[in-house]
């Protein structure tokens, strides 16, 4: 009879996170139309419903002073429930942001970041900066639910560790799950960067209630993220996306060859994305336009998304390379079928990874599947660089 009982509090569970997850990710919405969108029956809808709706997970919002009629009145996440931190870096800068339960900015701040030898040093400052915003949600007397970070490389993202990052030198198998939790004692969630600029992407930019899409990002490295049927691509080892580490044959040997990161970056371009303009020769916004254009039509072809979304100041719609890219694209794509696959400027902003790493954060904290099927799912061993 326990065991009936634990089955049945763990089916709730799965129900109610699975509820949770959609409305945060896609709005406010009628009980009936999200029975209706998770093929969930009206009673038990109505009964994890009413359990979100006591516990403050989820509120009604109706849209005027009084209801009339039989007009639905809107489900919410409760932006009261509390606050998570998300942090975002890569080898020139760090972004964080505060978000409360709802996804809405509370408090967004960015800080200079140089590359440096001493793990010990970097992890001081990536700390630091997460102190502040705990700071903040103090300050506001409100409940600190937990903290995201996206990290840039290749990430263990099933054991939170930073594995090997080109443009840092001391971001090499830092665990940095445990450094966070162990500091903060708020539970901590890592992803690889890119990815997590994907979510944000998915629930508030140009890729919302797409299915399949494709984010391809150049910032002080090259990166993309896919989602595929409506899941965010892990890959047999939580690597897929690493683009920048794909080969460029350049007409020598291949040892000669280098990366698209080491061609296309900010880094490799000496480029600032805070700079108002960049200063690039034609001949190099030609190569960098020509190499990110024909890897996108690569990852088209290959994948058949609805979209590949561009992000990154220099690929921005009035940047240097974007004619460049959009021409190079449309070569080397299918014949006919280029305005089905379009590219797409970015929306999301800057603040985007660390938004979306606080989404990761929620999307752990209340997961759609259970521990066993998680763990199912990582790899067999960790690979150190």
């Amino acid at each position: 009879m326990v065991l009936q009982a634990d089955s049945v509090t763990k089916k709730m569970e799965m129900r109610r996170n699975l509820i949770l997850q959609y409305i945060y990710r896609n709005g406010p919405i009628g009980r009936l139309q999200l029975g209706r969108n998770l093929r969930m029956s009206k009673s038990r809808l109505c009964e994890v419903v009413q359990e979100m709706i006591d516990g403050g997970l989820i509120i009604e919002r109706l849209t005027g002073t009084e209801r009339r009629g039989r007009n639905p009145v809107p489900l919410v996440t409760n932006p009261d429930y509390g606050c998570f931190v998300g942090l975002d870096f890569e080898a020139n800068r760090m972004r964080m942001v505060v978000v409360d339960f709802s996804g809405q900015a509370l408090y967004h701040r960015q800080r200079h970041l140089r590359p440096m030898k001493n793990k010990n040093t970097l992890v001081v400052r990536l700390l630091d900066f997460i102190d502040e915003g705990l700071r903040f949600i103090r300050g506001l007397d409100a409940k600190i639910l937990g903290i995201g970070v996206a990290a840039p490389g290749i990430i263990n993202r099933w054991m939170g560790m930073l594995v090997h990052y080109d443009l840092i030198e001391a971001a090499r198998n830092i665990p940095l799950r445990d450094l966070v939790e162990n500091h903060t004692g708020f539970p901590c969630v890592v992803d690889n960067n890119i990815r997590c600029y994907a979510l944000t992407e998915w629930t508030t930019g140009v890729a919302r209630n797409m299915s399949n899409f494709i984010c391809l990002a150049v910032r002080s490295g090259v990166g993309s993220a896919i989602i595929l049927n409506g899941r965010l691509l892990d890959g047999s080892h939580g690597f897929s996306g690493e683009v920048g580490y794909s080969p460029v044959p350049n007409g020598q040997a291949a040892s000669q060859w280098k990366t698209l990161q080491e061609l296309v970056s900010e880094k490799a371009l000496n480029v600032d994305d805070e700079a108002k303009s960049f200063s690039l020769s034609k001949e190099k916004a030609q190569m960098a336009g020509e190499l990110v254009g024909a890897q996108a039509a690569s990852l088209a072809v290959l994948l058949d998304p609805e979209a590949i979304v561009l992000a990154g100041a220099l690929l921005d719609r009035d940047g240097p390379l974007w004619d460049i890219v959009e021409q190079t694209y449309g070569r080397f794509i299918l014949p006919g079928i280029a305005r089905r696959f379009p590219l797409l400027p970015s929306k999301a902003g800057a603040h985007a990874a660390a938004v979306g790493a606080t989404q990761r954060c929620l999307q752990e904290l209340y997961p759609t599947s259970s521990k066993a099927d998680r763990v199912s799912r990582q790899p067999a061993a960790t690979p150190v660089l």
